[in-house]
């Protein structure tokens, strides 16, 4: 039997979770079954990164959603290379990824990473299969018109080998924190909806000792750098910028906090939650989905200053109670969003669909 030929288009030129996910499924699916291609921007961060990648790679100018050129190049790379299913991702690929493929008489599976409202449905009704990375990104496209029968929830996975319970004094030894010190830490991208003031404010009311990590940049770096000096906090947050070692930060971690205004998921939470951590996330979105409350970590609600100050005290208080959530989320994510179910969920997706 011959290969199933798998074309991800991806037009997007950055390095975030939606990327990632979609790397780790590349690389994890079955060199026996499935064979891997990518058509992404040349100037973009999965093309400098492709020699990490197993896929064959061609390059395509994508420069809005409605490229008739694009799409009809794009079409010419599918028939060249006997592509079966083309998988897009993002409003800038969705379009042209989707007319390439009806062009060329193959299947096309969208798969949604965001919580945002869509406009409008009609690429998504178009597309044979529509992957939802949470229930709460499903019943989202379901209230904006999507087809329950298109739609598909295949969770987010995380290597758990990778992002693993190791080291706890990696980050410590590089700040020089005490054991005795509880850590707590963030990793986003800093802009206004991942709401790092947000977390600041709550922390300013706690008399407790502790450190707080922002890892991450981007263009709230200014303000937040500002908020830490005008609140008295220099002594105890500290700006890492952006990292590409965090699977070895986060163990170090005594806590994790999201608190976003909205997210599809939170692969963030889930790298936590991998590596032992316990996590503290906004009620909304997908985020209930992998932080159960009073079992790998707490919700607090979107607005609750005071309820996520309560409840970082309570955590910077009680270590046992740490101890206890960050085992909890190690087996959570081992049961409920490895890569291994990740992949076969998708394997058995593309399968069904051309069979």
């Amino acid at each position: 039997m011959s290969k199933i030929k798998v074309l991800e288009v991806e037009s997007s030129r950055g390095w975030g979770g939606q990327e990632k996910r979609t790397v780790r499924l590349v690389n994890e699916l079955n060199p026996n079954k499935f064979e891997s291609h990518f058509v992404v921007q040349q100037d973009s961060e999965l093309f400098r990164r492709r020699k990490e990648i197993k896929a064959k790679f061609h390059t395509l100018k994508m420069r809005k959603s409605y490229d008739i050129f694009a799409a009809f190049k794009l079409a010419k790379i599918i028939s060249d290379n006997k592509i079966d299913i083309v998988s897009t991702h993002s409003g800038g690929d969705g379009w042209i990824g989707l007319l390439a493929a009806k062009i060329a008489g193959v299947k096309v599976v969208r798969t949604r990473h965001l919580q945002t409202p869509i406009t409008k449905a009609l690429s998504y009704n178009w597309s044979d299969v529509v992957v939802c990375v949470s229930d709460a990104v499903s019943k989202g496209l379901s209230k904006k018109g999507v087809l329950n029968s298109k739609l598909r929830v295949i969770y987010t996975g995380i290597d758990t080998e990778l992002y693993a319970p190791d080291n706890k004094d990696y980050l410590r030894k590089e700040l020089n924190i005490a054991d005795s010190i509880p850590l707590i830490g963030i990793v986003a991208v800093l802009r206004k909806a991942k709401r790092h003031l947000f977390l600041l404010e709550a922390l300013t009311s706690l008399d407790s000792d502790f450190r707080v990590v922002i890892i991450g940049d981007g263009p709230q770096m200014e303000s937040i750098s500002s908020y830490i000096q005008n609140n008295n906090l220099d002594r105890k947050a500290v700006m890492l910028g952006h990292r590409e070692d965090v699977n070895k930060m986060l163990p170090s971690l005594d806590v994790f906090v999201l608190p976003s205004e909205m997210e599809a998921l939170g692969t963030s939470l889930l790298e936590a939650s991998s590596s032992g951590v316990p996590v503290v996330a906004t009620n909304i979105g997908g985020m209930a989905e992998c932080v159960h409350d009073a079992s790998n970590g707490f919700l607090f609600e979107l607005n609750d200053v005071e309820g996520l100050s309560r409840i970082l005290k309570k955590l910077i208080l009680d270590k046992q109670l740490r101890h206890e959530l960050g085992a909890n989320g190690r087996e959570l994510i081992k049961s409920e969003f490895s890569v291994s179910r990740m992949v076969s969920q998708t394997e058995e997706l593309y399968e069904a669909l051309l069979s």
